[in-house]
């Protein structure tokens, strides 16, 4: 397998996911926010907790991180071109 076609593979897999997040298209980030919260609901429920957890933005953070994957997939994606470009 040539290196560009790996590189084109990881890359764009990459890139739409993140910009998926990072944008929070049709919700993405809530969505993973709203799990978020509901695991610790049912984590709380399991130790015996009754008390609400602290609650925070995380979904900030989410898109954050969905940037940052986004950012590296272009990146990939770029490498992956000039890969092929130069024939190396």
């Amino acid at each position: 397998m040539p290196v560009w076609l790996l590189l084109m593979l990881l890359g764009l897999p990459a890139t739409v996911a993140g910009s998926w997040v990072a944008f929070n298209i049709r919700g993405a980030a809530d969505a993973m926010e709203t799990l978020r919260q509901r695991n610790l609901d049912l984590n709380a429920l399991g130790a015996g907790s009754f008390a609400p957890p602290a609650g925070s933005a995380f979904a900030v953070r989410f898109r954050l991180y969905g940037t940052v994957l986004g950012i590296a997939g272009i990146v990939l994606v770029l490498a992956s071109i000039a890969e092929f470009l130069t024939g190396g």
